[in-house]
């Protein structure tokens, strides 16, 4: 490589979250040449979220199409050292406190174990990993005929990108080309001692207006959070989150911070060369907020499209109808049940009317998005 000539990869992935991770693991397997770019000094710190893991019965029930695929449930079995507390039990609170529970199957994680986990996993695979290495510039390069990623640690050129950057989906953004995530709903967490729980708390109404306010046991410590709407903020998140913090007594470690996208998947996360994975392309439950089994199916998905691409010349368009064949379904129940809470619980006097009109299966319904809520 001659000297300010871009370095060349195979595979660029921006992003090492579980999608990006994943989607390295399944090419650098294989033998591709795959580069994963992460903005932060360590893999998963900060953390982009309220740390809940579904486990593979979970994920697998939630999308039957993945059950039988051998590398997700062999890639599901993490070991017990990053998954963080058992879960099996979700409990709903109205405005007034009235508890609606069931049954769960997932983790309180800690991500900085979890994420650094499933970055070495990609890392033995072959993949490498350049932390404090942040996109800020795409350019296009008709000499070369490719776009060049410029970082500030190097610039950087690729057969195929895969788009890792969360949310606000930074590679489209910088591409001005490609689909991005529609509503996004701001969301600010903490890490707390003094709260002692064995399940899954979410709290609806004027704690959180428009959104709602959770908390995820994770042993000793609990992450708390809340996402409100933008029309209903009418001063810093932390100051919702420290007040329910202080109604809960609870003492603050750290705070973190995000977006959740709710508008639910792009119509395509295929855009030239560049496949989106997890938050990327919007492959969030809007009425749960959960992303992160999506973003790890998503991330596997986008490396078959690849290595299809690749080896036998298929379009990459069927990336795209992969995950509408294993995520469609649910995404449309669960965004559907997000547009019906949003237009039926504008204040805490609908929003106690309406969950107790949908009682603990109905809730239960909305939550899991495995059946549609009525005819929506």
């Amino acid at each position: 490589m001659a000297v300010g000539e871009p370095e060349h990869h195979q595979v660029l992935v921006v992003g090492a979250g579980p999608g990006g991770s994943a989607a390295a693991m399944r090419l650098a397997e294989e033998g591709l040449d795959v580069l994963v770019i992460e903005k932060r000094q360590v893999v998963g710190n900060p953390a982009q979220c309220g740390e809940c893991i579904p486990a593979w019965g979970e994920m697998s029930d939630a999308f039957p199409v993945i059950k039988g695929d051998p590398w997700l449930e062999d890639y599901w079995d993490f070991p017990p050292h990053v998954m963080g507390q058992y879960l099996e039990w979700m409990r709903l609170f109205s405005p007034s406190m009235r508890e609606y529970g069931f049954e769960l199957d997932c983790y309180g994680a800690h991500r900085l174990q979890f994420d650094g986990h499933l970055g070495d996993r990609a890392q033995r695979a072959g993949a490498e990993i350049r932390t404090g290495t942040e996109l800020r510039k795409v350019q296009k390069q008709p000499k070369l005929n490719r776009e060049v990623y410029r970082t500030n640690n190097g610039s950087y050129t690729a057969d195929y990108v895969i788009d890792a950057s969360g949310a606000l989906a930074h590679v489209s953004r910088l591409r001005g080309q490609g689909e991005r995530p529609g509503v996004q709903l701001p969301t600010i967490y903490c890490q707390v001692s003094g709260h002692q729980t064995d399940s899954f708390d979410i709290f609806m109404g004027s704690v959180a207006p428009g959104g709602y306010a959770w908390i995820i046991p994770k042993g000793e410590i609990a992450n708390v959070g809340i996402g409100i709407r933008h029309k209903y903020i009418d001063r810093p998140l932390k100051q919702w989150l420290d007040k329910f913090c202080d109604d809960l007594g609870v003492t603050i470690h750290s705070y973190g911070g995000g977006w959740i996208p709710l508008g639910g998947k792009v119509k395509s996360a295929v855009n030239d060369n560049v496949l989106g994975v997890g938050d990327a392309a919007g492959l969030v439950m809007p009425s749960n907020g959960g992303g992160i089994g999506q973003a790890i199916i998503s991330g596997k998905l986008a490396g078959d499209a690849i290595l299809s691409n690749l080896n036998s010349g298929v379009p990459l368009a069927g990336y795209d109808r992969a995950l509408n064949v294993t995520m469609a379904k649910p995404l449309r129940i669960s965004t559907r049940s997000k547009n019906l809470f949003w237009a039926f619980c504008r204040n805490d006097l609908m929003t106690e009317t309406a969950m107790r009109i949908l009682g603990t299966n109905g809730l239960r319904r909305a939550v899991d998005c495995r059946r549609p809520l009525f005819i929506i």
